[in-house]
Order: C-alpha cells, then sequence, then structure tokens
C-alpha cells in the first residue's frame, strides 16, 4: 500500500484512483489505472506498507494491550511504481 507523508503539514493518507490533497494542499498523490503504478507531487516523502504484513496485524488485533506491529517504509526516491512529477 502506497501512502503521502506531507512534510509542511504532517498528513498522512493512502491513495486513491482520483487525485487527493494533504490538508494544506502542498501534497498530492494518486494511482494510475492498473493500480500498482502511482504518481505525486508536492512536499512528498513517500510511505509504503508491507500488504502482507499490514494484514497479518489486522487480522490479529489483541483486545488489549500493544497493538500488532507490521512493516512500514519510506519509499526510495527512484521506485520504478510511484513517480515524482514535480
Amino acid at each position: 500500500m502506497k501512502l503521502i507523508f506531507c512534510k509542511e503539514c504532517q498528513s498522512v493518507f493512502s491513495l486513491s484512483f482520483s487525485k487527493k490533497t494533504c490538508d494544506c494542499g502542498k501534497s498530492w498523490g494518486r494511482y494510475m489505472r492498473d493500480g500498482l503504478n502511482a504518481e505525486y507531487g508536492g512536499t512528498v516523502i513517500p510511505l509504503g506498507f508491507a500488504n502482507a504484513s499490514f494484514i497479518a496485524a489486522l487480522n490479529n488485533q489483541p483486545e488489549e494491550g500493544m497493538g500488532k506491529e507490521f512493516v512500514a517504509f519510506v519509499i526510495n526516491r527512484k521506485c520504478r511504481t510511484f513517480h515524482n512529477r514535480d
């Protein structure tokens, strides 16, 4: 799963097929038609969740205490499926 972190307003949001912007409007992103490739622009740090790890954490949510951990990461600047359009 690809996400956007705006360095200006520090909002984090997921992508959709229509262009979405952060709270301050300085960052944006969207999935392309194929659902794998995406583009972004603005004051963005691209983030990702390891899908299998995220789903496993959701399926094993504890009743109490610390939540279940999953793998999240900062996507590299030269990612073949996430393109900076600025």
